[in-house]
């Protein structure tokens, strides 16, 4: 700082660069949440139908109209919250009707009943 500069010159300086700088800083951080989260959830792509399309040909209903229990293969990846979330089902009922899987440590090939 010079040696002129009036006494409270540096803070107003200061609070001018804080108002302007801590806007832009909020929306460069909503704007990267925005993004993180729109290349997370899944938008329907090709794979996720294929795998829906995959699914629904295995299960077949018999003549009352129930469906038979579906099985589904895990991907690398795969969380248990993720699949009850692709095949509409909550995360309880696929560990009822898996109880021999643990949720934190799911692995890769191995077979889920769905429904």
């Amino acid at each position: 700082m010079a040696a002129t500069s009036a006494p409270g010159e540096a803070t107003r300086n200061i609070s001018w660069f804080n108002r302007i700088l801590g806007p832009l800083a909020l929306i460069a951080v909503l704007i990267a949440v925005y993004v993180i989260v729109q290349q997370n959830t899944g938008d329907g792509s090709k794979a996720e139908q294929d795998t829906k399309a995959k699914i629904k040909s295995e299960g077949k209903k018999d003549g009352a109209g129930a469906e038979n229990p579906r099985n589904y293969t895990v991907e690398e990846g795969d969380t248990l919250s993720g699949i009850a979330a692709k095949f509409d089902v909550s995360v309880k009922r696929l560990e009822r009707l898996n109880p021999d899987i643990d949720p934190q440590a799911l692995g890769a090939g191995q077979e889920l009943t769905i429904r």
